[in-house]
């Protein structure tokens, strides 16, 4: 009886040990949680970077996409962008604010096929590195020649911003 009225005087209690998870570390686990739009951002986490930019002057021509995108091909990340040109670069992510070089170059441009100069190829300069979201952002200009031919051209005043990079797809 004694038992009875101490057990109803404390309350009922769990064995269990119970956690309080603080909303904030959630925004910085590297998991897409309940609230999130992506990976840590979104909800009740900072917002979502926005979608992503590609720009750069190919020869005298201005090439713009919106629909660009990277593929991990390690340990490379390459780069793809296409407005009815295909340009892709590759380079391999060491250091933000560092030039790093171009190891890869395919376009086309004016119907013929370009890739990388045997000198002076170019650089990557990277602004920002997220390996937790895999969102990459930086500049870039190459030096590239015709495929079929001696001719020379480059791909300048380039920048990236906010280009998720995935797995290649098995």
């Amino acid at each position: 009886m004694v038992l009875a009225i101490l057990f109803l005087a404390t309350g009922f209690y769990s064995c269990e040990k119970t956690t309080t998870v603080d909303a904030a570390s959630l925004c910085t686990n590297g998991i897409k949680d309940t609230t999130e739009a992506e990976i840590d951002c979104g909800g009740a986490c900072e917002p979502c970077p926005s979608g992503p930019e590609f720009a750069c002057k190919m020869g005298n021509d201005n090439f713009t996409v919106t629909n660009a995108y990277g593929q991990i091909l390690t340990p490379s990340i390459r780069i793809y962008a296409n407005d009815s040109r295909p340009l892709m670069f590759m380079f391999v992510p060491t250091a933000v604010n560092t030039p790093l070089p171009v190891n890869y170059v395919s376009f086309a441009y004016r119907g013929e096929a370009w890739t990388l100069r045997d000198t002076l190829p170019g650089n990557v300069v990277l602004s920002k590195l997220d390996t937790i979201r895999k969102i990459v952002s930086g500049t870039f200009y190459v030096n590239a020649r015709r495929v079929t031919g001696s001719d020379t051209t480059s791909l300048r005043e380039g920048v990236f911003n906010n280009i998720r990079y995935y797995p290649l797809a098995k």
